[in-house]
């Protein structure tokens, strides 16, 4: 490791312009450099706690020298605060750590993702200091900007809850975060459709949010501020954004704030929002009118799942059978994992039993629809095993297959193919119950 430095010191001492950006002066450079080696010997070897002291003295020295001073000291000091088990020398650690994010801005920018993870080690190491840390986030995301992160925006609202479960903010702020942090995420996934991080941090903030509050504890909030609001289509999309991941769609506030985002702003997903309202009043032709033309113009593959299977509802309801699947396949093309989908199209083969086939043959043509609704609702089953009252479903759907006796009569033998006929046009294996 000696010479690496004498070779290093050779050609500082030869290039002293280069030599400044080691340090104010040559001494400074000298020692920087000589440190900058020491510490990234011991860092390629792993072995930390050697690696800290020449590490603290190239921070001190030459900050500026390259990145990886505080993406490396970030690591060092955390390992030191967890294993240190002196208080003072500990929290001498965690000020340090904290210093160290102001300093990379200083040296790197990007000071509100600098100051945003400043927030959350604070919050590791000194909890209590939830309030610090809120305010903090609350600047880096709201004033400094954290561009496509979505670290960031999500503990910002994890940090609303924390401050208003200890009376330090109010829940309407809370609310008012969590609409700011979902339409970031949001944003970002229209950029980068299919981003499974930034899908698994949207459900998780859904997660977070969902028993937080409840719909009859929302919407008063909301009701309070309506009158002096209700032409403003920031509060507008705000109102029905929160109802609407709520699952609060069936109170006269979604119904009129939705009516009046519409009529001030028609968009696909204020379409969108009309037709969730008229489908918890049961208006299918409405829902079908409104999302009709608008499904596929949504601007993530979330809302575009659900519009559509909210349309195939919408025609099974009014026994269009024909085009409530072709709604669910187009949900399925945009999420080949909607399990919904599948269970939808079981349940319309289900109820066409009563349309396609006959009782010329012992009623097998008109049972087989059940054969096709189950294979249906097992794939449901296997995409989305919690969908309420399945098992129960399927095992209802086997009791209505045709009998052994009557395959045996029709000359039809258990595992072998069958083509569905009438509207269902489906292949399907032949059952007895």
């Amino acid at each position: 490791m000696i010479k690496p430095i004498i070779a290093l010191l050779f050609v500082l001492s030869s290039l002293s312009v280069s030599a400044q950006r080691f340090g104010v002066t040559e001494q400074d450079s000298i020692e920087c450099i000589r440190n900058l080696s020491l510490y990234q010997e011991f860092w390629r070897q792993q072995d930390f706690e050697s690696a800290f002291a020449p590490w603290l003295q190239v921070y001190r020295v030459c900050p500026g020298n390259h990145i990886n001073t505080f993406i490396r000291g970030t690591t060092l000091l955390r390992g030191r605060i967890a294993r240190e088990r002196d208080n003072v020398k500990r929290d001498e650690y965690i000020d340090l750590l904290l210093e160290l994010w102001d300093t990379r801005s200083i040296y790197f920018g990007n000071e509100g993702v600098n100051l945003s993870r400043k927030a959350m080690d604070l919050m590791t190491f000194r909890p209590h200091q939830v309030k610090e840390a809120y305010e903090m986030m609350r600047r880096a995301v709201m004033e400094l900007g954290v561009g496509n992160d979505h670290i960031a925006p999500f503990f910002f609202f994890e940090y609303a809850m924390l401050n208003e479960r200890a009376g330090n903010i109010e829940k309407e702020e809370v609310f008012d975060i969590y609409d700011i942090v979902s339409t970031h995420l949001e944003r970002i996934l229209r950029e980068r459709p299919g981003d499974t991080i930034i899908m698994n941090t949207l459900a998780n903030l859904d997660i977070a949010f969902e028993p937080y509050a409840t719909c009859d504890e929302i919407i008063p909030i909301f009701e309070r501020r309506w009158e002096e609001n209700k032409d403003d289509i920031e509060f507008l999309e705000k109102v029905t954004r929160v109802l609407d991941h709520k699952d609060c769609n069936e109170h006269d506030l979604f119904f009129n704030a939705t009516q009046a985002l519409h009529a001030l702003r028609p968009t696909p997903r204020s379409a969108y929002l009309m037709a969730k309202m008229l489908d918890g009043r049961q208006d299918w032709n409405g829902v079908v009118e409104y999302l009709r033309d608008n499904a596929d113009l949504l601007d993530n593959d979330r809302d575009r799942t659900r519009a559509f299977l909210l349309l195939a509802r919408a025609h099974m309801q009014s026994q269009r059978f024909r085009e409530g699947r072709a709604a669910a396949l187009r949900a399925l093309e945009i999420n080949p994992n909607e399990g919904m989908a599948h269970f939808l199209i079981g349940m319309m083969y289900a109820q066409s039993s009563r349309i396609c086939g006959g009782e010329g043959d012992g009623g097998v043509s008109r049972r087989a629809a059940y054969w096709a609704a189950v294979d249906r609702l097992v794939r449901a089953r296997e995409l989305s095993p919690n969908l309420r009252q399945i098992n129960e479903m399927i095992s209802a759907y086997r009791q209505q297959f045709p009998s052994r006796e009557d395959l045996f009569f029709e000359g039809l033998r258990e595992g072998s193919s069958f083509r569905i006929g009438c509207w269902i046009q489906e292949n399907t294996t032949v059952r007895g119950r």
